[in-house]
């Protein structure tokens, strides 16, 4: 007995056949009842009752991926979905954990997941497309957010009154991309075999990471001009400093990966994945460590790509380790999104800081908007590409959830006084998150598979 593409099963052990059509509504049954069965062993082996924290964490992923599941359904983006079930729970109290004993554990396993994802994002980048754009990915990764950061602290200034200086911060936290939010379409439509002839999904790949250091950098030197921590001159060093490290540990661990395991070994996907997802994950906590977190993300990058070069030279290439990575990503992708939606507390935004929120986003985005097709003018992009790339550059998510509420932190434990500017920053924040977030993912979406080219 056989089954066909189409779920419709085939065939059988006599001459005669039969065919079995299986209603949707069968395989929501199905994972619903896994579901249950799943709270009642965690209920018989850890004692986990509703209202305790462990119920609140397998509630937050469960409806992340039921929702995540509804939204792909309805044709939207299943990030959508769950990021909008981690902002209910949230917001309607029951998502409810113990913030000294569940959260910084969420905190890691998002972490986790988001490595997981920059690796299925080093393993697929093009290296001759990516050397062909390598001015141009500079050039997307720092222009735009100079371009952006400079018009955020223009209209704060004159729109909200915020100080020149706290215009800057709130810009460099508006500006970076989130690799979240777009690398999971980018992989898709990587894997659909759209836009490669260009190269469109490596270049954004690759300036997605640079963009964040950028911003993440440039935060830290507006924070301590605020705060006075350390000489802004130290911390405009960082960027560079971790770009360089970065780089050279993600192209040493790469060629060590490139050649360990050895080709010739058994299971060698299995332990190509875990080599390489592992290896980033303690590249991740390493460069938190040692103060230097935006190396991490890019040194992970980097490592994965330089092991796909070691292997396609080493004639043992497969597509199976970009396979298994990539489930590995289906696997965490609803708790990632989901606890990045439980950041967002509507309560902290002021019904009067809409309008200006909205008006701020519109305006730095045309700004974006405008600086990305300058950079792409000498490209050979078509108009729907470069309508493509900007509509990539629009999401803002993760380094948001991040960094905005740091501001606020610093400023009630060293002074009080700066703390309505502080709220407005994250209040600003957050409200990008549930703007921009929902927007792009939706545009990339639906739009993707008509903008680019099919190779």
């Amino acid at each position: 007995m056989t089954s066909g593409d189409d779920g419709i099963i085939k065939g059988g052990p006599t001459t005669s056949s039969w065919t079995c059509k299986i209603h949707p509504l069968f395989n929501a049954v199905t994972s619903a009842a896994c579901v249950v069965m799943a709270w009642g062993l965690m209920y018989f082996f850890f004692g986990m009752t509703p209202g305790s924290d462990l119920a609140s964490v397998v509630l937050l992923i469960s409806c992340s991926w039921a929702c995540g599941k509804i939204a792909d359904m309805l044709y939207l983006p299943p990030l959508l979905g769950m990021l909008l079930a981690g902002l209910v729970l949230r917001n309607s109290g029951h998502y409810d954990v113990d913030q000294n004993v569940f959260q910084p554990h969420i905190i890691n396993l998002r972490e986790v997941a988001l490595t997981v994802l920059l690796v299925a994002s080093g393993l697929s980048l093009d290296p001759a497309m990516l050397k062909k754009l390598s001015l141009v990915v500079t050039q997307l990764a720092i222009l735009p957010c100079i371009t952006e950061t400079i018009a955020a602290a223009v209209v704060t200034h004159y729109l909200l009154g915020l100080p020149w200086v706290w215009g800057l911060l709130l810009g460099s936290i508006l500006s970076p991309v989130s690799s979240a939010v777009i690398l999971p379409a980018l992989l898709d439509f990587k894997q659909k075999g759209l836009g490669e002839d260009k190269g469109i999904i490596t270049l954004v790949m690759a300036a997605c990471s640079f963009d964040d250091i950028f911003c993440i950098s440039a935060f830290g030197v507006f924070l301590s001009i605020i705060f006075s921590e350390g000489s802004w001159q130290t911390n405009a060093m960082r960027g560079p400093i971790e770009v360089a490290i970065g780089v050279c540990v993600g192209i040493v661990w790469g060629i060590i990966t490139g050649f360990i395991p050895h080709k010739c070994e058994s299971s060698l996907t299995l332990k190509r994945t875990y080599i390489i997802t592992a290896g980033g994950v303690l590249l991740t906590f390493g460069s938190k460590m040692i103060d230097l977190p935006g190396a991490g993300p890019l040194a992970i990058m980097t490592a994965a790509f330089v092991s796909a070069i070691c292997w396609k030279k080493n004639d043992c290439f497969s597509d199976n380790v970009e396979m298994a990575t990539n489930n590995v990503w289906d696997f965490l992708e609803p708790l990632l999104f989901a606890s990045i939606g439980t950041e967002i507390d509507l309560s902290s935004i002021r019904p009067t800081l809409i309008t200006s929120a909205s008006v701020l986003l519109i305006i730095t985005s045309l700004v974006r908007v405008a600086t990305c097709f300058f950079v792409l003018k000498d490209t050979n992009f078509n108009l729907r590409e470069k309508i493509f790339v900007n509509i990539a550059w629009l999401p803002k998510a993760t380094v948001q959830a991040a960094i905005g509420p740091i501001a606020l932190d610093m400023a009630r434990s060293r002074d009080e006084r700066l703390i309505p500017y502080a709220s407005d920053v994250l209040a600003i924040s957050v409200l990008a998150i549930l703007i921009t977030a929902p927007i792009g993912a939706i545009a990339m979406t639906l739009r993707g598979e008509y903008l680019l080219k099919k190779y």
